[in-house]
């Protein structure tokens, strides 16, 4: 079975609430990973417990080029661990920072990568509910991967069914998801297309300080 010794930590690369993300290093295979090392007690305090465990369990099946591979999942006593591939080119927040402005060219290259990995989401019955900059990360080539699955959720019909599921970044819902209505696959697209917004004209097409504020100005 995988344990932690079976990894040499390099260093810290980001922290949460939960814990830290580490870059190791697989010591058999010289494999570079992202290690994300969450304690059980800071979990289960924020109830985020059976979020955590839903996310490993979806991720463990989900495998394409433009989504954050899940490579192994163990624990300990004291701790959960997720280990995926590492993203050593930053997430598109960071680049937002970095840049005044995306060309066409950019935005196009990062919709289309965004878009093939949610065609392969949806072709698997899974919305992905929380696409933000945050959750899109360069890898060391500049091709970008859909990360963070802690709100997905699966539908068991296709393609009738729809859910009915406030949580995620209010400024990045599509109106149906944030007004608490039923919606489906294309409350991704709609999540997309405002990143898109965001890339082009550096601002949001609905922004606010709070949720109230963002389901007034939409």
């Amino acid at each position: 079975l995988v344990n932690s010794s079976y990894f040499e930590k390099r260093k810290v690369i980001a922290n949460s609430s939960f814990g830290a993300v580490w870059y190791v290093k697989d010591i058999k295979f010289k494999t570079k990973l992202a290690m994300k090392q969450m304690s059980k007690v800071k979990l289960i305090q924020n109830n985020a417990y059976d979020e955590i465990l839903h996310e490993q369990e979806l991720t463990s099946k989900l495998n394409h080029p433009f989504l954050v591979k899940m490579n192994f999942s163990f624990q300990d006593v004291d701790y959960l661990y997720m280990l995926n591939d590492l993203m050593t080119g930053g997430d598109l927040r960071y680049w937002y920072m970095q840049k005044k402005k995306f060309s066409e060219k950019d935005c196009k290259f990062i919709v289309a990568c965004v878009s093939l990995g949610l065609e392969y989401l949806h072709s698997n019955k899974i919305i992905h509910r929380d696409l933000k900059p945050e959750n899109i990360l360069f890898d060391k080539n500049g091709y970008v991967h859909i990360a963070d699955f802690g709100i997905a959720n699966e539908l068991k019909d296709e393609p009738e069914e729809k859910i009915i599921d406030t949580n995620g970044t209010p400024m990045y819902m599509s109106p149906e998801a944030l007004f608490g209505e039923k919606h489906g696959y294309c409350s991704d697209y709609f999540s997309l297309g405002t990143i898109c917004y965001e890339m082009m004209l550096r601002k949001r097409p609905y922004n606010g300080k709070n949720r109230q504020e963002v389901k007034q100005k939409m």
